[in-house]
């Protein structure tokens, strides 16, 4: 969860330098990477929550 918050807060500081002027193509290039990076982080972070959640379960015997 806390590498999904990092990619998070990145995102949040490239967006709030954002202005009413266009951003240069490789302002937003990086944007748009920054955005898939976070996608990837967020990803992981339900992957291994539904992991252990599924861990939980079967430890009090709770079929899927």
């Amino acid at each position: 969860m806390r590498s999904y918050f990092v990619e998070v807060e990145k995102s949040s500081t490239m967006l709030a330098q954002c202005t009413a002027e266009p951003l240069s193509l490789q302002e937003r290039l990086t944007l748009m990477s920054q955005g898939i990076i976070e996608h990837e982080a967020h990803l992981t972070y339900l992957g291994a929550k539904s992991l252990l959640l599924n861990a939980a379960r079967l430890g009090y015997g709770i079929p899927n």
